[in-house]
């Protein structure tokens, strides 16, 4: 009897500790189970919409002419000088209000319709007139300053050759056509071509523009279209040839900014880009469309 009940008790015993290691060694209740307290979110956090600014290149692209510190824009004039008043001979009767004395030391030099300059005359019995400017008493022909001064040919003549060479035709066959020396014509397209990049770097200045498009042009891409040149032969033509026209154009006004001839590099891009800078006014920023030439991107942050 007493057996049974110590083997009783240690049974009772083993179930007691079979129940406590079964307690400890099950695993818990899950942690999806049990509530978790709510854990607060943070607000968005907000973008900045202001416009971040260019930190700068590394170092300052070279441009030639803002190294020269060339100037284009025309200057702001100074006061003018008084008005001469003619007050003796007889009145004048040739209009010289459209012209001015040439002379750099003249105070009048410049000045239009100020009543300085006087006819005086055919010399030798030419074809222009003599103007005599009181101010500092010199001389000149009201050809002075223009593609016409010192020329001994008809006017009809030279007009008719300069707007031959501008429709294209070459300078050996407009020396043919009217029976002059191929050097002549050429010296009168320099002069032309000079005289007309002055005045349109004096009429075309401060322009309001949205867009720019720059872009280089090559002759030979009209013999591909027409089929005289092949393309493999025209791809070897423009990697050796320098002869490429860069154009500025405003797409919307067709008005051409400034043109340029020469190599496809480096070295003339930053060129073309400054003379469209000095055409445009000083805050006009335009859109500027490009035909993806890499160099245009150093050439336009440079200005």
């Amino acid at each position: 009897m007493v057996a049974n009940l110590v083997f009783y008790q240690l049974a009772l015993i083993a179930l007691l500790w079979v129940f406590l290691m079964l307690s400890w060694v099950w695993p818990s209740e899950p942690a999806a189970a049990r509530p978790i307290p709510p854990t607060p979110v943070p607000p968005p956090r907000k973008r900045s919409t202001a416009p971040k600014p260019f930190a700068g290149l590394t170092h300052t692209p070279h441009c030639e002419a803002c190294a020269q510190g060339v100037v284009t824009r025309p200057q702001a004039p100074c006061p003018p000088p008084p008005r001469m008043v003619p007050t003796r001979g007889r009145p004048r009767h040739v209009d010289t209000s459209r012209h001015f004395c040439p002379h750099p030391t003249c105070a009048y030099r410049g000045w239009v319709g100020l009543g300085n300059l006087s006819a005086h005359g055919h010399p030798s019995g030419g074809l222009w007139q003599q103007l005599h400017c009181t101010a500092c008493e010199s001389y000149f022909l009201e050809t002075h300053g223009t593609p016409l001064h010192g020329k001994r040919v008809p006017t009809e003549l030279l007009v008719w050759a300069v707007g031959a060479l501008a429709e294209g035709l070459g300078i050996r066959a407009v020396a043919r056509v009217f029976e002059v020396d191929p050097n002549t014509v050429r010296q009168w397209l320099v002069e032309a071509a000079d005289h007309l990049q002055a005045f349109s770097q004096y009429v075309l200045h401060d322009v309001h523009v949205t867009q720019v498009q720059l872009d280089e042009l090559y002759a030979l891409l009209s013999a591909v279209k027409a089929g005289e040149v092949s393309d493999t032969e025209a791809i070897q033509c423009l990697s050796r040839s320098p002869h490429w026209v860069w154009a500025a154009i405003d797409p919307i006004t067709k008005l051409l900014l400034t043109i340029d001839v020469g190599d496809r590099t480096l070295a003339m891009a930053p060129g073309v880009v400054h003379q469209v800078v000095q055409v445009l006014a000083p805050d006009c920023v335009p859109l500027f469309l490009t035909d993806g030439f890499k160099e245009y991107t150093t050439a336009l942050l440079t200005h």
